[in-house]
């Protein structure tokens, strides 16, 4: 279960608040699915890998710009052709431009060796089917 973002060695309550509840409703949940009881079907809202985006890169292969502060801690939240994405080291906005898309991993320290500023998402609706465990 991923929650968000956490320093490593750091204990946060509100994260450990959070984890606990999630772990709580879902084994409350398999309780009840294994107990015979019937979950209406329904919709939920998914998003979708499109691509990743790289920092700006000299031809030496080093980052030339950081994440600009209005895209920074804002992870699923749309982002439109036009919408400021790095700050380059020389103080210049780089803009996006592209489909209107969802990012994510904004900035995560553990995908800059894998040359990655961000995630790329496509929102999409889902739907499901009434579930219910068979009892024998």
């Amino acid at each position: 279960i991923e929650v968000g973002p956490q320093p490593n060695g750091v204990l946060r309550a509100d994260i450990f608040n959070m984890v606990k509840e999630t772990v709580d409703l879902t084994l409350e949940w398999l309780q009840e699915f294994n107990s015979g009881n019937t979950f209406e079907g329904g919709t939920v809202e998914a998003y979708t890998l499109v691509k990743s985006v790289d920092y700006p890169r000299d031809s030496a292969g080093k980052i030339t710009a950081a994440i600009h502060q209005d895209l920074q801690d804002n992870d699923f939240k749309l982002l439109r052709s036009g919408d400021p994405i790095f700050l380059t080291f020389a103080g210049e906005t780089l803009k996006y431009e592209g489909e209107d898309l969802y990012p994510y991993f904004v900035n995560e320290c553990a995908y800059y060796e894998k040359k990655i500023a961000f995630h790329l998402a496509r929102k999409k609706t889902f739907s499901f089917p009434s579930i219910c465990a068979k009892k024998d």
